[in-house]
C-alpha cells in the first residue's frame, strides 16, 4: 500500500504547484499572493486541500505602466490576466438622455475623457448624472485641437486646465489624459507630468455603428476600446457588450486597473 500513497502525494504536490499565475512583472506568484485592488497582498495560507473546483473571483491583476524614459507612461493596452476589456468614451458634445437610462439599467462601466468646451456650463449636470452611476471623468483637452508640435505653454494649458476644472465640477481630480486624435509629443507628456497626471491614454480598438476595429488580432483581455458621445452611443454600448461577452470577456472600469498599476521607469 505504500506505493499508491506516495503516488497520491506526488500528484497532489504537482497539482498545487501548477496553481500559479504570472504577476505584472512576469514573476510567478501563488493565487493567495495576487495583489488585491487596494494594493495589499494576501497572506492567507491554505492548510487543507480545496473540496470544490469553483474558481475564486479574480482580484485585479495588472502589469506595470512602463514610462520607458518618458515623463509619464503612454498606455494603449492593459497587461492583465483578468478576462476584461475597458470601454472609454470621448468628447461629450452630444448628450443624449437615453444614455443615462442605459447606464442606469445595465451598470456598464465607462471612463469618460471629456473635452472642456463641450462639457462645461449646463453640460456639467449631465455628466454628473453619469458619474453618479459609476462613470468616471478624465481629461481630453479644452478645445480638442491636435497638440502635436504645439509649444509647451500652449499644451500645458490645454492639458491641465480641465484637470483643475473637473476637480471643481465633479469633486475628483482627473488622473489620466487622452490627447485629441491620439496626437501627442514630448511636450504633451511634460504638460501631463506638470499637473500630476499619471499617464497619457491611447487605445487598442474602436467601436462605432456596430463595427469593431482592432489594432492587433482578435478581441482579447486588456483592450482599451474607444467610442464617442453621439446619437447612437446607447445602441453601440449594447451591441459592443454583446460582442465582448461572446468573446468570453466582460467590461471592467479602466480606472481601477490604471490606479492599481505601478509605474516603472
Amino acid at each position: 500500500m505504500a506505493v499508491p500513497v506516495v503516488t497520491a502525494i506526488a500528484v497532489l504536490a504537482l497539482g498545487l504547484a501548477g496553481w500559479r499565475l504570472l504577476d505584472g512583472n512576469g514573476d510567478t506568484t501563488t493565487l493567495a499572493d495576487v495583489a488585491t485592488p487596494s494594493g495589499e497582498r494576501s497572506t492567507t495560507t491554505e492548510t487543507t486541500v480545496p473540496t470544490t473546483t469553483t474558481v475564486p473571483e479574480p482580484s485585479i491583476t495588472v502589469g506595470a505602466l512602463e514610462a520607458k524614459g518618458r515623463p509619464v507612461p503612454v498606455v494603449f493596452r492593459i497587461g492583465t490576466f483578468d478576462p476584461v476589456v475597458f470601454i472609454t468614451v470621448d468628447d461629450g458634445g452630444i448628450q443624449r438622455p437615453e444614455l443615462v437610462d442605459h447606464v442606469r439599467r445595465t451598470g456598464v462601466p465607462i471612463t469618460m475623457f471629456l473635452t472642456e468646451r463641450y462639457t462645461s456650463g449646463d453640460g456639467v449636470d449631465y455628466f454628473r448624472q453619469l458619474q453618479d452611476l459609476g462613470a468616471t471623468v478624465q481629461a481630453h483637452s479644452i478645445t480638442h485641437t491636435s497638440l502635436r508640435g504645439k509649444p509647451l505653454e500652449f499644451q500645458t494649458k490645454e492639458v491641465c486646465q480641465p484637470v483643475d476644472s473637473y476637480e471643481r465640477d465633479y469633486g475628483v481630480r482627473p488622473r489620466y489624459f487622452r490627447p485629441p486624435y491620439g496626437n501627442y509629443d514630448t511636450n504633451t507628456l511634460l504638460a501631463a507630468q506638470s499637473c500630476g497626471l499619471k499617464a497619457v491614454l491611447w487605445w487598442s480598438a474602436t467601436y462605432n455603428d456596430g463595427q469593431l476595429e482592432l489594432q492587433e488580432g482578435p478581441l482579447r483581455a486588456g483592450e482599451i476600446i474607444l467610442l464617442h458621445f453621439n446619437d447612437h452611443l446607447s445602441q453601440d454600448l449594447e451591441t459592443l457588450v454583446d460582442r465582448i461577452e461572446a468573446a468570453g470577456l466582460r467590461p471592467a472600469l479602466l480606472d481601477d486597473y490604471l490606479d492599481a498599476a505601478p509605474v516603472s521607469p
